[in-house]
């Protein structure tokens, strides 16, 4: 039974499978941080395991940031993205802005929401979370 929870519980061990394919996945102080940092944390269960999972960040009044949403490859396309991401819209109704960063090839699956593609910049680094001496 596939069970949704905003605000739910996340242990970082829970994590480990989604990160499989990632360049530079995080370990486990990060996990923990992400999790502790998060404003919102939406979870996906199937008799218990996590399955999916979407996190943000906001300023509770007018600006949010989605900053992983997350889906097991196993259960993808049978619309459990969908309904976390109608979870998330919801939550931050009212807000003036609501942004995420995705690959582009994921901007479609964002626009059925009523995302738009905007200009932006960001800084991406590969060696977060690792100390001088990794």
């Amino acid at each position: 039974m596939i069970e949704y929870e905003v605000n739910g519980v996340i242990v970082p061990d829970e994590l480990e499978p989604f990160f499989q394919h990632w360049k530079s996945p995080p370990q486990m102080e990060i996990k923990k941080k992400l999790l502790s940092g998060s404003n919102l944390i939406i979870t996906v269960r199937d008799s218990g395991r996590l399955i999916g999972f979407l996190t943000a960040i906001s300023d509770g009044a007018m600006f949010a940031c989605i900053t992983l949403i997350e889906v097991l490859e196993e259960y993808q396309g049978k619309g459990i993205g969908k309904r976390i991401m109608e979870f998330a819209v919801s939550y931050f109704k009212g807000f003036y802005d609501i942004v995420l960063i995705t690959d582009p090839e994921k901007g479609a699956f964002y626009k059925k929401f009523g995302f738009d593609e905007i200009y932006g910049m960001h800084l991406k680094d590969f060696t977060y979370g690792k100390s001088e001496a990794d």
